[in-house]
């Protein structure tokens, strides 16, 4: 009795010094200011008004894209509304904002700076992508004394027409090392081969960094515009091969330990495509071994969240007009982003839905008189010895 009375101590003892992060991968869709950036094709996302719009929009070739181009009239009242619906998705239903949130889709560190700010981050981390649009990828993450950042870098994704750079930013959470990758893979528009060649950028960076140091925690997270249909497929190449990455709905997905009602209630994907009536899983967290291990930095597989709040979300109905109401399908999908809005209400979040996780650290034991004690005559004796 005593000796499991003592594991039962012990084991609320562990959980009682147990810390944890939490990450979050958001797409936000289009987060761009009203100025122009020079030598960006942003004139959709400024005002009407804008000088050299209207040249600029008749040079669009798409009949489409260029009427698209005149009608925008994107202005900083329209901006403050996007950002606020941003705010309200990542704060309204939660505990509070992430230790670490990734943000795809972003133009600028302006736009990104208003928006840490609304959220009370004070550090962020963005590439400057040679992507046409002017369109890249942020970290934004928590002042903290459990998180300090190491380093940061970008890499880029040499394809035949400019996409977005790869952010790298090293840390160390709790003592532990940790290194995030925020990702925005060339759009399913453009040839399978593009989203191999990110795959192989990230993959080759991350057996640097492993080779170095194997103990190294790597999550890589964002919108990867992969779907099953690919081929070759870059996550099943490259990614997966030689156990490099788990993915980690895959993960929570294959976990016995959650329930099938807890499962089922995970969204189908975290993007709706209309005209083929299809989710895809566009946004993912991977995460390497060292995460998985038993020891220190330790994701929390059960954490794992398709997330929107409901408020985020409309309702879609397929199989209207047939003769049985029982073949009407009703689900809940994103609510996207509409520039042409004008108020809160009708304006939209954004066509994606974010992924979280947390992931779990143990907390320092903390240092007892004696050991102080200690420490502080041995710095009195180099002291002198000086």
């Amino acid at each position: 009795m005593k000796m499991i009375l003592s594991l039962l101590l012990a084991i609320m003892a562990v959980n009682a010094q147990a810390k944890s992060v939490e990450i979050m991968s958001y797409n936000v869709e289009n987060l761009f200011d009203a100025t122009h950036d020079e030598g960006k094709i942003d004139w959709s996302f400024l005002p009407k008004d804008a000088p050299g719009k209207k040249e600029a929009c008749a040079k669009e070739k798409s009949k489409y894209r260029r009427q698209e181009c005149y009608d925008a009239d994107w202005t900083d009242e329209k901006v403050e509304i996007k950002l606020s619906q941003i705010v309200d998705v990542v704060t309204k239903e939660r505990a509070g904002t992430p230790d670490f949130l990734g943000l795809v889709e972003v133009e600028n560190p302006n736009v990104v700076g208003r928006l840490a700010k609304k959220l009370g981050y004070e550090n962020m981390e963005m590439t400057d992508s040679p992507d046409n649009r002017g369109v890249d990828v942020a970290l934004l993450y928590k002042t903290s004394p459990d998180i300090k950042k190491i380093s940061r870098a970008e890499h880029h994704v040499p394809v035949d027409y400019p996409s977005r750079n790869i952010l790298e930013v090293e840390f160390t959470v709790g003592g532990e090392p940790l290194t995030i990758f925020v990702n925005h893979w060339p759009s399913l528009a453009n040839p399978d081969s593009w989203r191999v060649k990110a795959a192989e950028v990230l993959a080759t960076r991350v057996k640097e960094i492993l080779a170095k140091n194997p103990n190294m925690g790597i999550i890589a997270m964002g919108d990867f515009n992969t779907i099953d249909e690919n081929n070759p497929h870059p996550f099943k190449t490259v990614l997966y091969k030689d156990n490099l990455f788990s993915d980690l709905a895959d993960t929570f997905k294959a976990d016995k330990s959650i329930s099938d009602d807890v499962k089922k209630k995970l969204p189908e994907g975290t993007y709706y495509y209309p005209p083929k009536n299809q989710w895809n899983m566009l946004d993912h967290i991977f995460f390497t071994s060292a995460l998985k291990d038993g020891k220190n930095l330790e994701i929390d597989v059960a954490s794992f969240e398709i997330y929107l709040p409901k408020f985020a979300l409309k309702e879609v109905r397929k199989g209207l007009g047939s003769e049985d109401e029982k073949d009407v399908k009703t689900f809940m999908v994103p609510n996207r982003f509409d520039t042409s809005a004008k108020t809160k209400e009708k304006m939209g979040f954004s066509d994606h839905f974010a992924v979280v996780v947390k992931l779990n650290f143990p907390e320092p034991a903390p240092v007892k008189k004696e050991e102080k004690k200690v420490e502080k005559k041995a710095d009195k004796k180099k002291a002198k010895k000086k």
